[in-house]
């Protein structure tokens, strides 16, 4: 497919990447957790948790990125994709690799003991989804068109 403007030659438009995003809301708690400490509901359990939810996280970035891989496209939303990936996770959920880092944030939560950064989980999700997502639908529909759109209407955004 031609590009016929800079955002197609150049990808979706999204600069800051995601997990800078989600690094940020990470900080943010840690340092409200300073101003005003609030503890995990759970905090006796919280590294055993922590480590459990990194291991899925470890499985599901590993599947994932397998299918970039495979495909041979980018992962970066800052650069073009050559492939729509529908295999692996991406049958299951449009984001597989916006629902780990979530979970690392849920992770770092429980790690750290800090209901704060839980807390600013769903703040994280809501700048991914418009900051991140969005960006990326609207490229990959121009990118893929009718492809994209009968993916989109049988794959959930998240779950």
């Amino acid at each position: 497919m031609t590009a016929d403007n800079d955002t197609d030659r150049h990808g979706p438009g999204v600069r800051l990447h995601p997990p800078v995003i989600f690094a940020i809301s990470i900080l943010a708690g840690i340092g409200l957790h300073r101003a005003r400490p609030l503890a995990m509901p759970w905090e006796q359990h919280g590294r055993i948790l922590a480590i459990c939810i990194l291991a899925i996280v470890a499985v599901l970035a590993f599947w994932s990125l397998y299918q970039f891989l495979r495909a041979r496209t980018d992962v970066r939303p800052d650069r073009p994709d050559s492939a729509l990936i529908t295999t692996g996770p991406y049958r299951y959920s449009r984001n597989p690799l916006y629902i780990g880092l979530s979970l690392v944030q849920l992770s770092a939560a429980s790690w750290l003991n800090n209901l704060w950064v839980l807390l600013l989980l769903p703040l994280s999700i809501v700048v991914i989804t418009k900051y991140a997502i969005a960006r990326e639908e609207r490229y990959l529909e121009k990118l893929f068109g009718q492809e994209y759109l009968h993916y989109k209407a049988r794959v959930r955004r998240w779950l």
